[in-house]
């Protein structure tokens, strides 16, 4: 009886139209200083791992702060949203709930992030 085997050598290369592109830098951060390498780190432990706390929906860097648009994934908030403030000068991160994803990308790119109608304010850890 013919046996079927499976082809060894299956092409796993995405179309040219779908090759993803270089990423465009959208905050850069000298991790030479402290305050930035610390707030480079917490992003990385929130969003990575295991059992990641944040999904980033945006990043943008403000002066001291590193702004980031996330999706809550644990701590019980089901499809919670903020606006989340990492500061750059010293260990502190903020955070306003949003209502959608959609408002915390508009409150990202927006220079006031009051104006974006915060559901309630977040704490500091």
């Amino acid at each position: 009886m013919p046996c079927h085997v499976p082809a060894t050598s299956v092409s796993r290369r995405r179309p040219p139209s779908l090759r993803l592109s270089p990423p465009k830098a959208v905050a850069v951060l000298d991790l030479a200083q402290p305050g930035e390498r610390d707030a480079h780190d917490l992003l990385r432990r929130f969003t990575t791992g295991r059992w990641p706390l944040w999904r980033v929906l945006g990043l943008r860097r403000r002066g001291s702060q590193l702004r980031a648009a996330v999706c809550w994934l644990r701590g019980g908030q089901i499809n919670g949203y903020s606006l989340a403030e990492l500061s750059l000068v010293e260990q502190a991160v903020c955070w306003r709930d949003m209502a959608s994803a959609v408002a915390a990308r508009q409150a990202l790119t927006e220079g006031d992030s009051a104006t974006a109608a915060p559901i309630e304010h977040g704490g500091t850890l």
